[in-house]
């Protein structure tokens, strides 16, 4: 569940892209850090994080291993969110007293994370790493945030 004090735009931002294949640029400041990359669904994060681990132990195909629990967590992910859809969309038609629909209307996958694909962290060397990574944090972390990308100026 989110923080009373993270910003709900961004929450639903977060659910808006964890359920869905949208995907776009943002800057956020974490701890006084910058943080730039683009924003993707959890599942995502997870299937990048399994290929990540599969390359680096070099897993053959069909191979068991530490890939393969992200894996299992990107499946659960995708289907915990389609459970909660088609709930959603049965209970939509139903008279229901208010509090209850408003219940069922609320009730999402909670958001505690938020995900980056190609994340780059903003230091005083410049952004690292340079070609980016799968990158996970805190929502109520976040000060501060911006729709789109920073990128490294040519000096």
């Amino acid at each position: 569940m989110a923080h009373e004090t993270t910003d709900h735009v961004l929450a639903q931002l977060v659910r808006l892209v964890n359920g869905s294949d949208l995907e776009f640029s943002l800057t956020l400041m974490v701890n006084g850090q910058t943080v730039t990359g683009r924003l993707i669904s959890s599942k995502k994060w997870f299937e990048l994080q399994a290929g990540r681990l599969k390359e680096s132990t070099q897993a053959e195909e069909g191979e068991v291993g530490l890939h393969s629990i992200f894996e299992g967590w990107a499946e659960v992910t995708s289907e915990y969110n389609d459970e909660l859809k088609r709930v959603q969309e049965a209970l939509k038609d139903i008279e229901l007293p208010d509090r209850y629909q408003n219940a069922v209307a609320e009730a999402e996958t909670p958001i505690g994370f938020l995900h980056l694909a190609g994340a780059r962290i903003y230091g005083p060397n410049g952004f690292q790493p340079v070609e980016g990574m799968p990158w996970r944090g805190r929502l109520e972390h976040v000060s501060g945030w911006s729709i789109g990308e920073l990128k490294a100026s040519r000096s």
